[in-house]
């Protein structure tokens, strides 16, 4: 397992916000604490997190979510994706940022840092495949990713 602080070539270019088409079926496990100091899960997709550079992650959530709420209040959370035959584990840091007056989408957003990435392969089997998902209507969720990807961006 290789650990640093910062996204690989690989994790970059899954994560860099171009060709949501070609990586539509791809989804993340999105974890952050609850009040009551258990682990929380949530879904997360390529249309709701973007890689400004290799350090720098933005996120749009739902708004009034459970996992909105944790990372309010810890300011941390860590992503798991899975992509091109290994595993990724991304801590990051992450501050609210305003929200936009004019977005088509009302959505909590978040400027993170990476902390740390670990990538994780096998020695003795492949990767084949993480969370895949199948949209019901591709061209309307992925028409809303592109504008919510555009306005985490600002």
């Amino acid at each position: 397992m290789i650990s640093v602080n910062c996204l690989s070539d690989r994790l970059f270019e899954l994560l860099n916000g171009n060709r949501l088409n070609e990586k539509q079926h791809e989804a993340f496990v999105l974890q952050t604490v609850s009040e009551d100091g258990w682990p929380h899960a949530a879904m997360i997709s390529v249309g709701e997190m973007i890689a400004l550079n290799r350090t720098d992650i933005r996120i749009a959530l739902w708004k009034n979510t459970m996992t909105s709420a944790n990372i309010l209040r810890t300011g941390k959370a860590q992503f798991t994706a899975w992509w091109k035959g290994a595993a990724y584990y991304v801590k990051l840091e992450c501050t609210p940022l305003p929200p936009l007056k004019d977005a088509e989408y009302d959505r909590d957003r978040f400027s993170c840092r990476v902390v740390s990435v670990k990538e994780d392969i096998a020695k003795y089997a492949d990767l084949t495949s993480g969370i895949c998902i199948q949209l019901h209507s591709p061209e309307e969720v992925l028409n809303r990713w592109k504008k919510t990807l555009e306005e985490v961006k600002r």
